[in-house]
């Protein structure tokens, strides 16, 4: 089970009416708009890094050899 925190936050009044006639078409809290909103973002920004990380070269990793060389130094 998750444990809930309250944060306070300082939002400009177009986003927080915005969020208001959401909140109430929906009929969801404020609140869960907004925890909704940050998980989407945190999904859309965990698929960008993943995307970034798979296209990452390793071909400057030391070889087999060379790594042996840097283990006995240390």
């Amino acid at each position: 089970m998750s444990k809930n925190t309250r944060i306070s936050a300082l939002l400009p009044l177009s986003l927080v009416e915005e969020v208001r006639k959401v909140s109430i078409l929906e009929n969801k809290t404020q609140s869960g708009i907004i925890k909704d909103a940050l998980e989407n973002w945190l999904k859309s920004k965990l698929e960008r890094d993943t995307k970034l990380l798979s296209k990452i070269n390793f071909s400057d990793l030391p070889s087999e050899d060379e790594w042996e060389v840097i283990q006995s130094k240390i």
